[in-house]
């Protein structure tokens, strides 16, 4: 198969009952494409959504991404291959993540878990992908062999209902989801919790195909890199009626695909 770069965009939207609070958007997000020495090109993809009674979880939920992305690029960096990114290095990643916020809140007079946020993260090479979750959203992907849509992780609920588990929590180790899989990854889906009703089918627990299949064909269709235009069209989407008719959650949607054109379902 003759794959092309990387295309991708992403978006975060404020929830309407947000708005109606008179809050900001607590979800975040950040995406970029590295190059190994060798010429394998390496999508790194981040997502975080702040905790509704954090009072700084947008905040965590930033910072969270930033340092994500700082962590993976060091690794890639320093000679590091995606096949060498282990549970242990997800573990040490998240003890950075966690060391960060609270100095963050100690900088600003604030409490470790003010800035309380989940974690979904995606490192993807040409044979072989690692991901990272801490809390609810989904990670979902199609790959050379399969064109259907499947998810890496189930969203982690809480003990309680509309609960999850958060970064900062003492013990967030015991609830870090880690997967390294030798697949050809050619798309990747990340979305925060307020899309998982329309984008998840919870009675089979697997992945809602035609959600999926409507977002990607105007992407393979697009340049190499990152798409302002389509992060425009994300937003649009992400704040219309038809979804926050669906939600009124905070909303983050974050995609890439890297299939070409020629070989789109349907096409």
């Amino acid at each position: 198969m003759n794959l092309i770069g990387w295309r991708y965009a992403a978006a975060s939207v404020v929830g309407t009952s947000h708005v109606k609070s008179g809050s900001v958007c607590q979800d975040a997000n950040d995406c970029h494409e590295f190059q190994l020495a060798s010429g394998e090109p390496v999508l790194v993809a981040v997502v975080s959504d702040g905790a509704g009674s954090a009072k700084c979880g947008g905040e965590g939920a930033r910072l969270t991404c930033t340092v994500f992305v700082d962590l993976v690029s060091d690794h890639l960096g320093s000679g590091n291959t995606v096949e060498q990114i282990s549970f242990d290095s997800a573990r040490f990643w998240l003890e950075v993540i966690q060391s960060r916020l609270s100095s963050q809140a100690e900088s600003a007079s604030q409490q470790l878990r003010d800035y309380a946020c989940t974690l979904l993260g995606a490192v993807i090479g040409t044979s072989c992908a690692a991901f990272i979750q801490v809390g609810d959203g989904a990670i979902v992907v199609a790959d050379a062999e399969e064109v259907a849509f499947g998810h890496i992780f189930w969203p982690d609920r809480g003990e309680y209902e509309n609960t999850t588990h958060f970064v900062t929590e003492e013990q967030v180790h015991e609830h870090l989801q880690f997967d390294s899989v030798r697949r050809d990854i050619l798309e990747l889906a990340m979305l925060s919790d307020g899309l998982q009703r329309l984008a998840l089918d919870y009675r089979s627990q697997t992945a809602h195909q035609p959600f999926f299949q409507g977002l990607f064909p105007a992407f393979q269709r697009s340049p190499v890199g990152r798409s302002e235009d389509l992060c425009r069209s994300l937003s649009d989407f992400l704040s219309s009626s038809r979804v926050n008719q669906k939600t009124d959650d905070d909303k983050t949607l974050l995609l890439a695909t890297r299939r070409p054109e020629a070989i789109v379902l349907g096409a």
